[in-house]
């Protein structure tokens, strides 16, 4: 049987607004929960347990979130999810849920900390903590952590005019006692920080100035503890924007490259990235004609880009979200846009599971 990519509706047309603020994750292999920014600026999620049906529900009411701000997840222990969102006034707002409980919401950084079209990223590095970041509305680079048992805290990691306020971030922990993190500079260069446990943050340059779009999402994975793999949306001057990516091999240095001669990207999409092997990398985002795009690279081979979803059924503007629960499967959400087969504003879905083809590859 040959493998292909399978689509579903999740949401009917105007339950989202057509922007970046989509994440999901899975905490067991055997669930999944996505969430994004509901049409009225709510937060609506949904979740999926193995053997039943798609349910949503909703995490935080009408006016909570910024028509236009990130989202970012992550599950620390296999009972426990972390879901922040940019707040409708520029706050940076979160939310916990401990199996058995409710979800129960908090604030991180007041109204007036971000931008409201900005970004967010999150790590868990051990069990007991979580790192979030976000930029700054006035361009630095922000974080605030928090250990098992303590209060947030916050920090600065890059001062004001370090940062596109509209630009990707992203981040990744690739062995405990180390995070890496990354976002567009405000010349549209390409910025990276990494901290060792012990030291203090380390800022360094992976590309130069008009290398990313200042309104384009960034996506990262650490497919083996000893590299690191990132991707950005190209510089652009239309509406027709490159896919590049860069990657690092523990004791080498950063390496650029582009995803495809044809693979193009709408300048203001957002990218989703998993490695469910650490043979292999899968990455996604919505084409420049708002179809969703997908590329994939195994081990001694090189990227191939294919067509994930139809022209048109993506927003330009929108987010994907991916996930991998088993290492056989992978998961993918985005943001119809207009024109979209359910129709604008729906919530999409599709999987693909592992029958011994590359998960671009049609049958």
């Amino acid at each position: 049987m040959c493998a292909s990519w399978h689509e579903y509706n999740l949401a009917p047309e105007r339950s989202a607004t057509d922007t970046r603020g989509i994440a999901a994750l899975s905490r067991i292999s055997t669930s999944m929960e996505v969430w994004w920014t509901g049409i009225n600026q709510s937060v609506e999620g949904a979740f999926w347990y193995e053997g039943g049906q798609w349910t949503r529900q909703q995490i935080a009411p009408s006016g909570s979130t910024s028509v236009s701000g990130g989202m970012a997840a992550v599950s620390r222990i296999p009972g426990s999810m972390e879901l922040w969102w940019i707040g409708a006034n520029g706050s940076v707002e979160g939310a916990y849920w401990y199996e058995g409980g409710q979800w129960s919401r908090y604030q991180i950084a007041p109204n007036g900390s971000v931008n409201n079209e900005g970004n967010i990223a999150a790590v868990s590095r051990i069990p007991g903590s979580l790192e979030i970041w976000w930029i700054g509305a006035n361009g630095s680079v922000e974080g605030a952590h928090w250990y098992e048992g303590g209060q947030w805290t916050r920090y600065q990691i890059a001062p004001g005019g370090s940062a596109a306020v509209r630009g990707g971030v992203a981040a990744v922990s690739r062995i405990p006692g180390s995070m890496e993190l990354w976002w567009v500079g405000a010349n549209g260069s390409v910025e990276g920080a990494y901290w060792y446990e012990g030291g203090q943050w380390s800022r360094y340059r992976i590309a130069p100035d008009r290398s990313a779009s200042v309104n384009g999402g960034m996506a990262a994975v650490s497919r083996i503890p000893g590299s690191l793999e990132i991707w950005w949306v190209g510089e652009t001057g239309g509406a027709i924007a490159a896919l590049d990516g860069a990657y690092w091999y523990e004791g080498g240095q950063w390496t650029r490259y582009r995803i495809a001669p044809d693979a193009g990207a709408s300048p203001s999409t957002g990218i989703a990235a998993v490695s469910r092997i650490p043979g292999s990398m899968e990455i996604w985002w919505v084409g420049p004609q708002r179809g969703v795009k997908g590329a994939y690279w195994y081990e001694g081979g090189k990227w191939t880009a294919y067509q994930h979803s139809a022209f048109g059924s993506g927003a330009a503007y929108g987010g994907v979200a991916a996930v991998s629960r088993i290492s056989g499967s992978l998961e993918t959400w985005w943001i119809g846009g207009e024109g979209a087969p359910k129709g604008p504003g729906s919530v999409q879905g599709a999987y693909w599971y592992d029958t011994g083809q590359a998960a671009g590859e049609k049958g």
